[in-house]
């Protein structure tokens, strides 16, 4: 093909865009850098000529995309600050970069680079400042770092730009019933921990918990061999404030992670003892929660944390014990329905000993670093029964006998 052939071929690319995707798929692949060089040529050949320079512009642009695609950050971005150079005022060129900044930030938020994220994400908003979810994000990350205000205003901003988006309502209303309470809470910084907590509560108090966090990091780390680089927000509340801002939290809910760890603090209802069991549950559900990208079925998760969370006590098992004599325990693949809202106390204490007695069998007979393995695969969005099959090469009817069989044992132990 001369080089006039290949400049209009790339006007025929750019103009049937909105082709099907049969016929898109029908069409060869284009040699980009090759027929960039060539349009060049031609732009060199006829400097007083637009079209060529419009052409070469949209090559550029085009192989831009592409390379977004394929997550080629620094590429896509060369590419289509070319095609921005040759047409300043091109709106579609500027769009397409922004939206691949816009996706280079989501990468770097799923890797947990957040002060990396926001500085993409600025990029793509300056770009694109009509693109919706580039707000939406940034509200996602601002409210991670504890900034209420800042996230309000990226959420409100995305939902009047795109009102379709209702799961921001939801995180509209969330922020507002947090803002003032939270927004008067102290910080204590730490290395690993942004620690915030009520104005007024005793210093020391925050230290103790800062300590039992640290320890978390440590004896919790080791089993998992997981320890994030990243500060985690660890929200310290009265048990008052804990409870008004989770009204429709269910009582036996003692703490929370919901990528922010939330405690009550100690009180006559809650001894040290207690708020040191919960900071190592809610800690757990943080890297099973990292480790699984979040994909961790409800029951194994909950039987992790208690696991953890019970280095600090005793547990009873009097619901897990009685279920067993009287032969209702439930099946695994029933077990996560137990932590339902809806649910009698009873059952829900049920779910957790229960959860809690099946992770501490497949600790105990497999290794805990086999739970790792099954944490990482599951990021892989298969069903977890087939996971734990392929790992511990057993069927899942067969390990539910195994484990009953060793619940015997295990309950006969004294308390």
């Amino acid at each position: 093909m001369n080089r006039a052939g290949a400049a209009a071929a790339i006007l025929l690319l750019w103009c049937t865009g909105v082709l099907g995707a049969e016929q898109k798929e029908a069409a060869p692949p284009t040699d980009w850098p090759k027929t960039i060089s060539q349009l060049q040529q031609e732009v060199y050949r006829r400097p007083g000529f637009a079209q060529p320079r419009q052409q070469l512009a949209i090559a550029h642009n085009n192989y831009g995309v592409g390379l977004g695609d394929q997550r080629q950050w620094a590429d896509a971005i060369r590419e289509l600050e070319e095609a921005i150079q040759l047409e300043p005022d091109n709106a579609d060129f500027r769009g397409n970069l922004g939206r691949v900044y816009f996706n280079k930030a989501k990468q770097e938020y799923d890797g947990r680079q957040m002060e990396q994220a926001l500085a993409t994400l600025e990029q793509a908003i300056k770009l694109a400042p009509e693109f919706a979810p580039a707000y939406a994000l940034k509200g996602e990350i601002e409210y991670g770092r504890q900034r209420l205000k800042e996230a309000k205003a990226a959420w409100q901003r995305s939902a009047a730009l795109d009102p379709s988006q209702t799961y921001l309502a939801e995180r509209l209303q969330q922020v507002t019933e947090e803002l003032p309470v939270e927004s008067g809470f102290e910080r204590l910084s730490q290395a690993y921990f942004d620690l915030r907590y009520e104005e007024g509560v005793e210093r020391q108090t925050g230290f103790d918990i800062q300590d039992a966090l640290v320890e978390a990091r440590r004896t919790v780390g080791a089993d998992f061999a997981d320890w994030p680089k990243y500060r985690l927000v660890v929200l310290i509340y009265s048990a008052e404030s804990f409870r008004k801002l989770r009204e429709e939290t269910p009582e036996w809910v003692a703490g929370q992670f919901d990528g922010k760890i939330r405690v009550p603090l100690p009180s006559a209802q809650l001894d040290p003892l207690a708020v040191k069991r919960i900071i190592f549950h809610e800690y757990t559900h943080a890297l099973v929660s990292e480790l699984s990208d979040g994909r961790c079925p409800t029951w194994l998760n909950e039987g992790l944390a208690e696991y953890e969370g019970w280095r600090h006590g005793t547990q009873r098992f009097e619901a897990l014990r009685k279920a067993y004599q009287d032969n209702q325990l439930v099946p695994w693949v029933q077990l996560s329905d137990l932590f339902s809202a809806h649910q009698p106390v009873d059952q829900v204490r049920l779910g957790y000993e229960e959860s809690h007695s099946i992770a501490a069998y497949l600790i105990e007979r497999y290794g805990f670093w086999r739970i790792r393995k099954i944490l990482n695969a599951l990021r892989q969005e298969r069903p977890w029964e087939e996971m734990l099959a392929e790992e511990f090469h057993i069927k899942l009817p067969r390990l539910q006998t195994s484990w009953r069989e060793w619940l015997s044992t295990y309950l006969a132990k004294p308390s």
